[in-house]
């Protein structure tokens, strides 16, 4: 047997006389030294040119916002021109002055009243409701002197589209012409029932002073805009409400089209948080596209408002609408945000004419390009410098590796066969034994690494067994759980899941008040089918009305079978408008379907929608009532209740 050597004896004798640790710890510091500096003096600099972009984007935006607001200001005084003007025509009721060529009136099939031809002024319409004598007449002929003021105010501002006065009576005057005003408008229209007329009377505007409104759908055709509107008083009797129309489309391009370096992006919201304009960059950053037109398949009948997910402090990112919402009171001019990983520089400027909020975000990682293209090139300069000093050193190393090249070879052989086991450890269960080799260290090592070896083949064993026990046991949990809440034939939730999700979404509801509502289907004399074909192909039509289901709903709506030909489509966070169009896609869908053998197949649906103070039984007791109703009315329809 050789002779056993220490290991640590043959390292001083050899090594440690070679000067190995000083020069190594030389290099180090150099190394570290050279990189310390080059991150200090990037954080300097990205701080100093932090301090510059806040600086610069602060003037520039505060000049931007002086500008909007001046010309925000600029509507506001044509509105109390035009306040004036209207009611100097109440105070005076004969007064009457044609500007233009005599207007030819008449009554539209759908019984409204309105101006034929475009004689050069505004448009009229009188609503259908209204009773048209000569006192209207009069009204709807003599505001013709209005026209002028009107037609001046929007052809001299490039961002104002319409001018238009409202009356308590139902008449409406907008410039510029609107050709067949009853079919935009429809037969009926309540005036008092829009944000353009509500939003000046007296219960909303006491001081009676031009307002603004948020943002919403214009009846007259317009798509989204924003209004500001003003009262026109006769003593103290609201004879109706003028306003100047600024679509959102013309505050993009005419207000918002800021030229900001650092491919900034900037958008308009109102004191609650309601997006009112923002562009481009800014839609991308929110997955938002900005609504500006609005394909018009039906008339307008009251106030319709942006999507509540246009509303900053209603977004589903929670990060983001809280960070909002710290910014938006603090008031702060200059914050940071972050958003989807990235930082951004945040500033703030409120407009004072309406107190709204314009938002400029930049991205921190576009300020710092330079001083990040800067500090790469330093780094590759120090990388250079490395090799550089790794090549002079190696040569120094030559002299010291020809020295030890005895020592390797004793050592060199048993660490490799080391190094080599333990690098194949896990690919088998069964590892080579290692063998003693004649170095105290290394041998004790061996011992100690067949040691491991041993022990870890037996815990391996042990988990793998315990690993597999357990994952049956999952495997056959899921599959029980699975099939407690499935429906066997449809793979839909059973009803036994459908109560459960009742229960908890009528405890969400009694707590926090989000609506809900509940969609009941019956499929139309299903009896038939299981009589004629079978119940086989029956439960193919099943089958396959309960694919369609879970194709055409939400993500967050439940869809389950309630029993026999009824299925149950239980909507979070619903509307009844949102729930009858659902409904209605559902009824055309299964309506147009081609099912085998069968063809066509149709049936009836009953809405719900949750109301304070309901159970379950209630919201289920409208919803079949209405389907109830549907059969009644003969069927392939939708009811509510």
């Amino acid at each position: 047997m050789k002779k056993s050597i220490s290991i640590q004896s043959l390292i001083y004798r050899n090594y440690l006389t070679s000067s190995l640790i000083p020069i190594f710890t030389i290099e180090v510091v150099l190394v570290v030294l050279y990189f310390a500096i080059n991150l200090y003096i990037s954080d300097k600099s990205q701080q100093i040119l932090l301090q510059e972009a806040t600086q610069n984007l602060q003037e520039i935006t505060s000049r931007e916002t002086t500008n909007i607001n001046n010309r925000l200001k600029e509507v506001s005084r044509y509105a109390r021109l035009i306040q004036r003007d209207h009611e100097a025509f109440f105070s005076d009721p004969d007064a009457c002055f044609i500007p233009h060529a005599e207007p030819e009136f008449t009554t539209h099939k759908n019984g409204a009243y309105y101006k034929l031809k475009n004689n050069g002024g505004a448009s009229l319409y009188y609503s259908g409701d209204t009773d048209i004598g000569e006192k209207e007449k009069q009204k709807a002929r003599c505001s013709e002197m209005l026209d002028p003021l009107l037609a001046s105010v929007v052809e001299t501002s490039s961002i104002i589209t319409q001018a238009y006065l409202n009356t308590w009576d139902g008449m409406n005057r907008l410039y510029p012409f609107m050709a067949n005003a009853p079919k935009q408008y429809g037969p009926v229209l309540h005036m008092q029932e829009y944000n353009f007329y509500y939003g000046a009377d007296a219960i909303h505007n006491p001081l009676r002073k031009p307002v603004w409104t948020g943002a919403y759908l214009d009846p007259a055709g317009q798509g989204w805009m924003i209004s500001n509107v003003f009262p026109v008083y006769h003593g103290d009797f609201l004879e109706g409400v003028s306003g100047l129309d600024v679509t959102i489309e013309s505050f993009v391009q005419n207000i918002l089209n800021l030229d900001i370096p650092w491919e900034a992006g900037t958008f308009m919201i109102d004191k609650n948080g309601m997006i009112l304009a923002m562009q481009e960059r800014v839609e991308q950053l929110f997955k938002l596209k900005e609504l500006t037109t609005h394909a018009y398949n039906e008339n307008i009948k009251e106030t319709v408002e942006k999507p509540e997910n246009y509303n900053i402090f209603m977004s589903e990112n929670e990060s983001l609408k809280t960070q909002m919402q710290l910014l938006f009171e603090s008031k702060d001019h200059i914050s940071q945000i972050h958003i989807d990983g990235a930082t951004y520089l945040v500033n703030q400027e409120i407009i004072p004419e309406t107190d709204w909020r314009m938002i400029t975000l930049i991205k921190e990682s576009i300020i710092f390009y330079p001083i990040h293209k800067l500090k790469n090139l330093s780094t590759q300069i120090g990388y250079l410098a490395v090799v550089i000093m790794i090549l002079f050193y190696f040569i120094f190393f030559l002299f010291l590796l020809r020295k030890s090249r005895k020592l390797a070879s004793k050592i060199a052989t048993p660490i490799e066969e080391l190094s080599m086991s333990t690098s194949k450890l896990g690919e088998n269960l069964k590892t080579q034994k290692l063998q003693a080799v004649g170095i105290v260290e290394v041998n004790h090592l061996s011992d100690n690494f067949n040691t491991m070896i041993n022990e870890l083949e037996t815990r391996t064993n042990a988990l793998i067994d315990a690993q597999l026990l357990d994952k049956m046991r999952r495997k056959e949990s899921e599959i029980l759980e699975r099939l407690a809440v499935t429906d066997h034939l449809t793979n839909l939730y059973n009803r036994h899941k459908l109560d459960k999700e009742l229960t908890a979404e009528n405890e969400r509801a009694e707590r926090f008040s989000p609506p809900y509502g509940i969609i009941l289907l019956d499929v139309d004399h299903f009896k038939k089918v299981n009589d004629t074909y079978g119940h086989q192909i029956g439960d193919q039509v099943l089958v396959d009305i309960a694919k369609l289901l879970k194709q055409q709903t939400r993500k967050t709506d439940t869809v389950g079978r309630w029993g026999g030909e009824e299925f149950l489509i239980i909507c979070p966070a619903a509307d009844k408008y949102g729930l009858i169009k659902l409904a209605e896609n559902l009824r055309k869908s299964i309506d147009d379907r081609k099912f085998p053998v069968i063809s066509n197949k149709t049936s009836s649906f009953g809405l719900s929608l949750y109301q304070q103070g309901d159970e379950i039984k209630d919201i289920l007791a409208r919803a079949d009532q209405a389907l109830y109703k549907a059969k009644e009315k003969g069927r392939n329809r939708v009811e509510f209740q």
